[in-house]
């Protein structure tokens, strides 16, 4: 009877511990979750490159003499006007040289006159048979050797005025003047590798960039006409956004293309000018070119649905019974301002999660709210 009893109260105990089980572990519940149908629309975007600006032209300034310099008469970021002085490198040197030069000019006219002045006698004295035509070759011979030394002392006298002129360093062209890493005193040496500064004139300025070969056909495909420069015109205008993330403007215009890939990184190199009258862009300087282009079939995507690991696009994509699983995507380099544009990773009629992403996790299943299409 005991025993009996004691069985009671022991499979009573389990029974009582099974009703709070079942009363602790509720049924899961399937979290409801917006979702998206893709589908296929035109969208116009801006394909972007890195690029390097440049001015129209760019000069280095190099002195072709050596010797200390005397004075520097410009200064970083000033603008200078072509033909206006930069640097004076100590010319006493060639001051002496060149009055050297002269003093040797004054000294073969002379002998030149008085070797002219015996032809003239020696002429007089064969036409009176006075003495015979040899002495008259020998003299004028004589001549010819001052007039021999005559151009060479001038033109001895022409380099060394040169080398002094050389002294007054002046701008070839209208621009802004670069790093000045050379100061007043400093040595300076014609064979030097290192620059005195550079000059560039950036009233306009160009951008190159360049595209891999793969992507070459690809981007001239896109724009009409039988050859390379009708291709260039029919081109639209491109922009530039600068390192601060500002749009330029005005807008500039594609130029040229490089004939030849580039061995080193299998890539054409293209130019675009870019007007600039208020000086804001700098030559040198790095900056994005963006330019627009149409895609027919482009697959969007709101930005909310994407998230990003290590530099690599995600989605959650909804699958068979309504499980989800993230997928990678490749998307353009650029969007809009509230979507991507898929490039690749998704087709048209997937069904994509478009909120509460955070709360995910792959192989979940989802309840999928009303679904909108895009």
């Amino acid at each position: 009877m005991e025993k009996t009893h004691l069985y009671l109260l022991f499979f009573l105990f389990i029974g009582l511990i099974s009703c709070e089980s079942k009363k602790e572990s509720p049924t899961n519940k399937i979290s409801s979750y917006p979702v998206l149908t893709l589908n296929a629309q035109k969208a116009d975007l801006y394909v972007e490159f890195p690029a390097t600006l440049e001015g129209i032209q760019t000069v280095e300034i190099r002195s072709k003499i050596d010797g200390y310099i005397e004075e520097v008469f410009v200064e970083e970021g000033s603008l200078v006007k072509i033909g206006q002085k930069l640097f004076k490198i100590d010319a006493n040197r060639f001051v002496q040289d060149v009055n050297q030069r002269k003093s040797a000019v004054l000294a073969v006219e002379a002998a030149l006159e008085t070797a002219s002045i015996q032809v003239l006698r020696t002429q007089a004295l064969v036409d009176k048979k006075i003495v015979n035509s040899f002495e008259l070759t020998t003299a004028r011979n004589v001549e010819r050797v001052k007039k021999a030394e005559l151009n060479q002392a001038k033109a001895a006298l022409s380099d060394a005025q040169s080398q002094l002129a050389f002294t007054q360093i002046v701008s070839p062209i209208t621009g802004i003047v670069g790093r000045l890493p050379l100061k007043k005193g400093s040595l300076v040496s014609s064979n030097s590798e290192m620059a005195l500064t550079t000059i560039a004139n950036t009233r306009e300025v160009y951008a190159h960039f360049s595209l891999s070969q793969k992507q070459l056909n690809g981007f001239l495909d896109q724009y009409t006409g039988r050859n390379m420069a009708e291709k260039l015109k029919n081109m639209p205008s491109v922009t530039l956004r600068t390192a601060d993330g500002n749009d330029y403007m005005p807008q500039g215009k594609i130029q040229s293309l490089s004939g030849v890939m580039s061995r080193e990184t299998g890539s054409a190199n293209f130019r675009a000018l870019f007007p600039n009258p208020e000086g804001l862009l700098w030559s040198g300087a790095s900056a994005i070119l963006r330019i627009p282009t149409t895609i027919d079939q482009a697959i969007l995507l709101p930005k909310k649905a994407v998230f990003e690991i290590q530099g690599n696009y995600f989605v959650y994509k909804v699958g068979p019974k309504n499980i989800v699983n993230h997928t990678e995507i490749v998307v353009y380099p650029t969007s809009t301002e509230q979507e991507y544009v898929v490039k690749s990773g998704l087709h048209i009629a997937d069904i994509v999660i478009t909120e509460g992403i955070g709360t995910l996790s792959n192989g979940m299943e989802i309840k999928p709210a009303p679904i909108s299409n895009k």
